[in-house]
């Protein structure tokens, strides 16, 4: 059976690239080149502790083995022929550096024609004897083999994160929830006039966590339709924590009680759905404990 190939954009993968190379080297060890202005001239990313540089190359999959293979040698003898053209500003970086390795970075190398090739551009490198490569030259080929799994597993959480559109209540839909129920908004209200010493700064709490509610609803729902199970998590946590709430197994606080709500459960989100969009879990949380301030025995008093 043929294995599953994991198929990346081009500026997807550079992105992936460098937040491996930050675990790998440590973020003020790595430098980006950007291309948009006079070109890379050969490559995205180096290192100057360790006199390597890395190009990034993602083959648009799926394709078989000898194309991926083609592709990634022409993409070779392209990059290094910009690494090594005087005109192309590698001369200026490196002035009085030797660069030792040259990778090409791919998410699948599966080719030892790809070897061969990068051994005999390296051979053509060491040639040109440039003042800023180093007599040991190589150039190699890596892919997610040769990056910690750990940091590999971590770092493509990022790439899938659940991030819902939530669009931002209008001032009509907040009027609409506060008149909806006056019990409930006079309850919140009563509730957080205990960190207000001014009336004004209290409607404007009111306003915000009646609006901060409304975005909530709508991420939840939101993560029903694209990530069923990460509602079902966040649905059920939800649930939890407002059940010892009710049960009164968490005494009343003080005026940080309101934060301490957000955050814990803000963190038992992120614990269950770790590649949910950290400030959806903010608004989640923030407006689950709004409805608790509204609905249930929550106190800050």
């Amino acid at each position: 059976m043929a294995a599953e190939i994991e198929a990346w954009d081009g500026h997807e993968w550079e992105a992936h690239l460098l937040r491996l190379l930050h675990d790998q080297y440590g973020a003020e060890n790595v430098q980006k080149v950007p291309a948009k202005h006079k070109g890379d001239c050969g490559l995205d990313y180096f290192c100057l502790e360790k006199r390597v540089v890395y190009q990034c190359y993602a083959v648009e999959e799926p394709v078989d083995v000898a194309t991926r293979s083609a592709k990634q040698k022409s993409k070779i003898t392209t990059d290094i022929g910009k690494f090594c053209d005087p005109a192309k500003g590698a001369a200026q970086i490196f002035a009085g550096y030797k660069i030792k390795r040259w990778i090409l970075a791919v998410p699948l190398h599966d080719s030892r024609e790809v070897v061969e090739h990068a051994m005999k551009k390296t051979a053509d490198v060491i040639a040109k004897n440039l003042a800023y490569v180093d007599p040991e030259f190589q150039i190699l080929v890596h892919d997610r083999e040769d990056f910690d799994e750990a940091s590999w597993k971590r770092r493509a959480q990022l790439r899938n994160r659940i991030r819902p559109i939530v669009p931002v209540p209008t001032r009509e839909e907040v009027v609409a929830a506060a008149s909806g129920d006056q019990n409930l908004t006079e309850n919140l209200r009563r509730k957080l006039q205990v960190r207000f010493d001014e009336l004004g700064a209290l409607e404007d709490a009111v306003d915000d966590a009646l609006r901060i509610s409304l975005e909530s609803q709508v991420a939840v729902e939101a993560l029903r339709k694209i990530a069923p199970e990460a509602y079902e998590d966040v649905t059920r946590l939800t649930s939890l924590r407002l059940r010892r709430l009710s049960l009164g197994s968490r005494g009343a606080g003080n005026i940080d009680r309101l934060d301490a709500e957000i955050d814990g459960l803000k963190s038992s989100i992120l614990t269950a759905v770790p590649n949910l969009d950290p400030g959806t879990a903010e608004t989640i949380a923030f407006g689950a404990v709004s409805e608790w301030l509204m609905r249930c025995p929550l106190r800050l008093d």
